[in-house]
């Protein structure tokens, strides 16, 4: 039962709104009633006393009607006072209707019977018209019920007071129904309105729950943002760092300097790893990585890939392995798919025990059935504690590490983030990624790409292969505005025997442009694009315009890789180290 003022008054405003429903919708069956009680004593009364009745009963039915639409309708009125004057209005009606019992002194028995089975009626409909205002039901049924018994008693006799205390009792029953159906409209009214409130409560938390999402979604996405774009930035540092170290081989020093040296570049190398995936991970979750499908030799990709982990799987003494046909080429994007071998790698190395394998292998499938839906699987397979089923989703997910228990289980080394990127780039390729794995079984993941046509003229995507090179007595030019990044540019390209120019801005490289044999060059360069700045220095230097640039980049964009293609610019990512930055320099002054 509803208890607060304003849901009393919401409730007596239900109250009448049923009885002015039900006022509005009885206009017919109310006149016909009328007519065949006009019927019945047409005979026996005179015709003025008959039409007078009929028009009463007619004309307070109207009144009553549309005035209860009126007070339905107007809540500027307090609601008792309209309560009330429903009542009045059903007085009105009730003594209009119940007058008719008069007629039964000018009637006969039978007659008077069938008034009073009318009457009766009447009476008894009030219940589910007028029940809800409980004091308008006893006003319009006491007026038809009482004058009815009224005049059965004063008949006398056994059948007069029979009836008359039937009709009494009668009216007693209907007005307990009134009652309990008063009672059962309110529960149901209260009912209602605890279920409007308790949805009216959990479309609230919805929405909260909604906003905060859409706020978690978005301060995610701001996240990914930030770091995508802050990339540069972070691996300003890291590039110092790397070159410095290169440089630092080339000098002679005491073993255990060099030693140190070593610990530095292998810190630097796990640093690296851990921000390239941080980077990784935020770069594609913003959608700034697009793939770039294109042919891809796979027996390449993958000696370079292996080649980049070989002192990692010697220090933990796990023998890696590979085995691809040669030639064996997909189509893909050749920097993704290395990303997913390289985590996968690096996951089956770092899981394995010592002593323990790492197997790569690539194959054709269902090449015969139908060459134009050949597939090339391949696998990583290691040796190490092996998944429990329960945990093939969950290992994919950022930052889960399954720790293996019992000797010889590998310690985590990992960041928790190598299997996330897989998930995405694998998302971002349409390739399936499959685990077959069981506790002590080790692990086996499965990639399914599409295999590429035979190409006209072979290429060279996916090669890795190291090849000799040198960059002795050549003259670089590097324009470089962070000076610490500047400064280890000098010292690393300087122990590989070049001759090294330095510019901090575009016109101090203008001035140097005709000397050196090529550029390094970073994409961002303060208030001038890298791209800008390579067209111009290139264009300056008119006796010999095929200058060789490399770009060094934190940015692998769409946008980027794009104005790359145009100007035929290899691009390097940062952090890179001196060894690939002497053979892509190596590389691109051959080809000039």
């Amino acid at each position: 039962m509803p208890s607060a003022p304003d849901e009393l008054d919401e409730l007596d405003e239900r109250r009448l709104q049923v009885v002015a429903e039900q006022a509005v919708g009885l206009r017919w069956q109310i006149l016909l009633t009328a007519a065949v009680v006009a019927a019945i004593v047409w005979r026996d009364l005179p015709a003025p006393w008959v039409l007078g009745w009929f028009a009463a009963v007619i004309a307070s039915r109207e009144w009553r009607a549309a005035a209860l639409a009126r007070m339905a309708a107007d809540r500027t009125r307090p609601i008792a006072a309209r309560l009330r004057a429903t009542v009045r209005w059903n007085v009105l009606i009730g003594a209009c209707n119940g007058s008719a019992a008069l007629f039964m002194a000018r009637l006969d028995p039978t007659l008077d019977a069938v008034l009073t089975m009318i009457l009766v009626s009447w009476g008894a409909g009030a219940v589910s018209t007028s029940a809800t205002v409980m004091p308008a039901f006893l006003a319009y049924a006491g007026l038809l019920f009482v004058p009815t018994a009224a005049m059965w008693l004063m008949a006398g006799g056994w059948l007069g007071w029979g009836v008359g205390a039937l009709v009494l009792m009668f009216f007693g029953v209907q007005t307990r129904f009134a009652r309990r159906n008063l009672q059962t409209f309110e529960e149901s009214f209260g009912i209602r309105a605890e279920n409007q409130a308790l949805a009216t409560s959990l479309e609230f938390e919805r929405t909260q729950l909604a906003i905060a999402r859409d706020e978690a979604v978005r301060a995610n996405n701001d996240k990914s943002r930030f770091l995508a774009g802050a990339s540069h930035d972070l691996r300003q540092p890291l590039q110092a760092m790397a070159l410095n170290v290169g440089a630092l081989r080339h000098v002679a020093m005491a073993p255990d300097a060099r030693a140190i040296v070593e610990v530095v570049d292998s810190s630097l190398e796990q640093l690296r790893a851990m921000l390239d995936a941080l980077l990784d991970v935020s770069k594609l979750d913003a959608g700034v990585v697009v793939a770039q499908p294109q042919r891809v030799r796979v027996d390449r990709l993958l000696t370079a890939v292996a080649a980049s982990f070989g002192a990692a799987a010697a220090a933990r003494r796990v023998g890696l392995h590979t085995d691809c046909p040669p030639g064996l080429a997909v189509r893909t994007d050749p920097d993704l798919l290395r990303r997913m071998l390289a985590n996968l790698i690096d996951n089956a190395i770092k899981f394995s025990p010592a002593d323990g394998q790492v197997e790569v292998r690539a194959r054709v499938r269902d090449a015969a059935a139908d060459a134009s839906n050949a597939e090339v699987e391949l696998t990583v397979r290691d040796s190490g504690p092996g998944i429990a089923p329960e945990n093939h989703r969950i290992v994919f997910e950022d930052l889960v590490q399954l720790h293996a228990a019992g000797p010889g289980a590998p310690a985590a080394a990992g960041h928790g983030l190598g299997l996330g990127i897989v998930r995405r780039v694998a998302e971002l390729l349409g390739v399936p990624v499959e685990l077959e794995s069981s506790l002590g079984a080790g692990a086996c993941f499965r990639l399914r790409l599409p295999l590429a046509a035979p190409p006209g003229a072979e290429g060279a995507e996916g090669d890795g292969a190291d090849a000799p090179w040198s960059l002795d007595g050549r003259c670089v030019l590097v324009l470089e505005d962070d000076p610490m990044v500047r400064g280890a540019y000098l010292n690393a390209l300087g122990a590989m025997g070049c001759r090294v120019l330095a510019a901090s801005t575009l016109d101090e490289a203008l001035q140097q442009i005709d000397e050196p044999d090529a550029l390094v060059l970073d994409c961002r360069l303060g208030g001038v694009s890298g791209f800008d700045a390579a067209e111009r220095l290139r264009g300056q230097r008119c006796a010999r315009p095929a200058l060789p640039v490399v770009m060094v980049t934190a940015d692998t964009g769409p946008a980027v890789i794009e104005a790359a293609r145009r100007q035929a610019l290899p691009l390097l990512r940062k952090p890179v180290d001196d060894r690939t930055l002497g053979r892509a320099l190596a590389a691109a002054i051959e080809r000039s």
